[in-house]
């Protein structure tokens, strides 16, 4: 049961929950919901955006829902559509910075403009995006339910000549109205709620504009300016929709008043899909980044990225940096200049440095923030490939799938545009080690040939030597404490020269005897590049 709060209280709860984690509920299938606007602007704008994989390996949805403390559907899915979005564009970055800087620094006015993005609210319900498009909207039905009414209307004027005969057409009318505004009203639920949450937000962007606030009037001059060409809607308002069997509600089965007057409003958001679009990218880009300025007030370590759009930045240089989802996150470095090659033990943090590098520069160029003491680099196109798994319904093996993503990472090299940078997390660990070996060394150094800054982490020590020339390298350690493995999570300069997986055995009670066996046929391929004493001696 909805409970609809007083404009003290809800003042009072928007004062409290900012700076605080976000407590938003998410049903089944939100989320397919939340990302229809990122979906209808990818399909017409040309653009970068980062990927499928990519938002999969850095647990993009994980990132959303931490951020999102938005009020309104147009907040939670302009918040979905950045955190695809980097911006490419000094001119963007500004204005992302803007809406920040607004939100941080006028609490009195922030809080005035979250009211009224909590009064227009999340109805994920309501398939927004289909109001942007003029070719779903036709007025036919509208002189069809009119011509009903005024039928119905006029038929008790008959029985001034036809008698009490009449009545049958009057009775067959209020019926088939009645039945027909039923159906009707059940099959196209979504678009009336729909066309009702439109014409709402351009009332709120009305109410914005009411508030006389110099710096918010600047964030919204579009939106204001479109709202001046969609003053017809205002002055109808939206679709009421009658409850029961009252009176209201009679009269609308009577005459379709709520079908004409949905009609009518749909016709006319048919001509003004454009303003639409306009208001709904406006009240979202304030609502998603008052979300982003309370995360940062609450962030155990955040700043303000430099992202140097002029050319003169080559690569990217972070300090501190940390992954956000992680609680207390051992912080570590960045200098980018060139590729990295990451080695160390299992679950030593390499996978993990790879990921807070990249959310680090996802975050700086789509929410104009980094989770860590500083960032300075270049705009970049992101891409990575970690997290990959079987494709079992379509028969594709993981090898196959890494070269693949391996692929579209060579592909977007080619074609023109920002610097790309890219982490790989075990190259090709789909296949056997020879081949593996000596693909990975070729795709690598391939992608550094082609001007990528790479971040690849590897179990490979002979990557090290091969690729020495053209990477950095950077290892993580771990040593044994009380008999158990411990990690400091800290990368040092240099490759690794320490291995767990064989210590982890005895650790994990599989036995001393088989652990030194294991270690001992390890040490032999290492000082022979034999397996076996067989192998050795021939």
């Amino acid at each position: 049961m909805l409970i609809y709060e007083t404009r003290r209280r809800l003042l009072r709860r928007l004062a409290r929950e900012y700076g605080r984690e976000s407590e938003v509920n998410y049903s089944p299938g939100d989320m397919d919901l939340i990302g229809e606007f990122h979906r209808y602007i990818r399909e017409r704008r040309k653009g970068e955006y980062v990927d499928g994989i990519t938002y999969y390996d850095l647990d993009g949805d994980r990132l959303f829902k931490m951020l999102n403390s938005t009020q309104s559907t147009p907040g939670e899915e302009y918040l979905y559509h950045i955190l695809h979005a980097p911006a490419m564009t000094e001119r963007e970055f500004a204005r992302r910075r803007a809406f920040i800087s607004f939100a941080e620094e006028d609490e009195e006015g922030r809080l005035k403009a979250q009211y009224i993005l909590a009064r227009l609210g999340r109805f994920r319900r309501a398939d927004v995006e289909r109001v942007f498009n003029p070719g779903v909207h036709r007025g036919m039905l509208l002189g069809v339910y009119i011509l009903l009414a005024l039928a119905f209307a006029l038929s008790p004027l008959l029985a001034a000549f036809f008698g009490a005969r009449a009545l049958l057409l009057t009775i067959a009318l209020f019926s088939f109205n009645a039945m027909l505004r039923e159906v009707t009203l059940r099959r196209v639920q979504a678009d009336f709620d729909a066309v009702n949450f439109s014409v709402s937000m351009a009332f709120a962007v009305k109410k914005l504009k009411k508030l006389g606030s110099p710096r918010l009037d600047a964030l919204l001059g579009e939106a204001y300016e479109a709202l001046g060409r969609m003053k017809p809607l205002l002055r109808t308002g939206g679709v009421s929709r009658s409850g029961g069997s009252d009176a209201g509600d009679l009269l609308s089965s009577l005459f379709l008043l709520d079908l004409i007057m949905y009609e009518y409003l749909k016709t006319r958001l048919g001509g003004l899909g454009g303003e639409l679009l306009t208001v709904f990218e406006s009240l979202g880009s304030l609502d998603a980044f008052i979300a982003v300025a309370s995360y940062r007030r609450r962030a155990e370590r955040c700043c303000d990225p430099e992202i140097d759009y002029s050319g003169d930045v080559r690569g990217a240089v972070g300090r501190g940096l940390v992954h956000p989802l992680l609680r207390s996150a051992v912080p570590n470095g960045l200098d980018g200049g060139r590729c990295v090659l990451i080695t160390g033990s299992n679950a030593s943090g390499k996978s993990t440095y790879l990921r807070t590098a990249m959310i680090a520069a996802l975050f700086s160029q789509c929410i104009c923030t980094c989770p860590g003491e500083s960032w300075r680099g270049e705009p970049f196109r992101l891409y990575t490939s970690m997290a990959l798994s079987d494709d079992v319904l379509s028969g594709e093996s993981y090898y196959m799938a890494e070269i693949r993503a391996v692929k579209r990472i060579l592909d977007a090299a080619e074609r023109p545009g920002a610097r790309i940078f890219c982490a790989l997390d075990e190259v090709l660990r789909g296949t056997n080690t020879t081949e593996r070996i000596a693909a990975a060394c070729e795709i690598l150094a391939e992608i550094e040939r082609r001007g990528c800054l790479c971040l690849a982490a590897t179990h490979d020590a002979e990557l090290c030597a091969l690729l020495a020339g053209s990477f950095s390298l950077l290892h993580f350690e771990e040593h044994i404490e009380g008999g158990e493995m411990a990690f400091d999570y800290r990368a040092r300069p240099g490759r690794s020269e320490t291995r767990n997986a064989i210590k982890l055995l005895s650790l994990m009670g599989l036995g001393d005897a088989l652990t030194a066996r294991a270690d001992a046929r390890a040490r032999r391929f290492l000082e022979t590049g034999a397996w076996t004493e067989k192998e050795k001696d021939k």
